[in-house]
Parts: C-alpha cells; structure tokens; sequence
C-alpha cells in the first residue's frame, strides 16, 4: 500500500507537470523555456515509480 505521504507527493508531482504542459501550450516558447526541464525532470520520475 501507498504511502500517503508519497501518495501527495505523487500528486504534487503531477499538477506540475500538468500546468506545465498547459503553460507551454499557452504562452510564447521562450516564456514556457524555464519550466521545461522541471517537468521533463519530473516526467521521468513520474515514469520510474510507476516501473
């Protein structure tokens, strides 16, 4: 069973990656460039803890 700590985590985690994705859809690239690498960051973990 999920911790609930790690469980918030996990949703804290996908909220970024969620509204970064929205942000980088919305406004001009080089304005979403900071918060790219985060959320490829980000991805990746979510990735491994669903492996």
């Amino acid at each position: 069973m999920v911790d609930s700590a790690e469980l918030l985590s996990l949703l804290v985690v996908v909220e970024f990656v969620v509204m970064a994705a929205i942000v980088a859809l919305l406004v001009p690239l080089d304005a979403a460039i900071p918060f790219l690498p985060l959320a490829l960051a980000f991805l990746v973990v979510l990735y491994l803890s669903r492996t």
